[in-house]
């Protein structure tokens, strides 16, 4: 049977998912594999998305100090890795907004957490965590080589290189990467303003390109690493932060 490069997209997390894999047969034979990894995109953006309003984090937001919030497991193992990296930062990535002296949550169990106060905003982790959980929904089904790219948070499996555009600098230069496997995540600063994420900030080779100030761009194992590891970089401005090196990964300024 022929394999083909086969390629879907759907609108998750605020952003186009779109997910490329190496199917044997025609598109439909593909069908299945597509929906079991979109599926695991739309959990997380059900679970952690700060637009619905049924969602785990805003069940949280809206909680008294104190309550206990029952959430999707894949939220509390978000949380926790969030909680590692905030740590290990020495706050520089932090989902919390407005916290007390001890924090927003306390992690009960696999389902729940205590809101201790403030609140917390998962938009700086849960979309490259959403790729990782694609990926793995992707290679339970058997697939060999893909590539899932959330909006400019990719991550690649399998043999051979898939060719990313990364915009950088002030001006209109590009610089092209060879992603074989691993994640790549991007941030940027603008003029007077925090780095943020940018969805039209990295794509694969052959899309628009648009001119950004400064570009912050990550590599890690993860893409939920990579995701939360541009924010350290961001803003420490040291691509060479001792975080980077203990998380496998590896950062650029330009």
């Amino acid at each position: 049977m022929s394999r083909s490069l086969v390629r879907r997209a759907q609108p998750w997390l605020g952003t186009i998912v779109a997910i490329e894999v190496m199917a044997e047969g025609d598109a439909a034979h593909a069908a299945p594999t597509f929906a079991r990894a979109f599926a695991a995109v739309e959990r997380v953006h059900e679970a952690m998305s700060l637009q619905s309003a049924t969602s785990d984090v805003a069940r949280f937001n809206t909680a008294r100090n104190g309550a206990v919030v029952v959430c999707d497991p894949w939220t509390v193992n978000v949380l926790s890795l969030a909680h590692c990296l905030q740590r290990a930062s020495a706050g520089l990535f932090d989902v919390a907004l407005g916290t007390s002296r001890n924090g927003a949550y306390r992690i009960v169990d696999a389902c729940s957490v205590v809101k201790l106060g403030g609140r917390i905003d998962l938009g700086g982790i849960a979309k490259g965590y959403a790729v990782d959980r694609a990926v793995l929904a992707l290679r339970a089904s058997g697939v060999e080589r893909g590539l899932v790219n959330a909006g400019g948070d990719l991550r690649a499996f399998g043999p051979g290189a898939w060719p990313i555009v990364v915009r950088t600098g002030q001006t209109d230069a590009v610089v092209q990467i060879a992603l074989e496997r691993g994640a790549i995540a991007t941030s940027q600063y603008r003029s007077g303003r925090s780095p943020h994420h940018d969805d039209a900030l990295i794509s694969p080779a052959g899309s628009a390109v648009h001119a950004i100030d400064r570009t912050i761009t990550v590599a890690a194992p993860r893409c939920a690493l990579a995701d939360a590891l541009t924010k350290v970089v961001a803003l420490s401005g040291n691509a060479r932060h001792p975080m980077l090196h203990e998380m496998g990964g590896l950062a650029w300024l330009q």
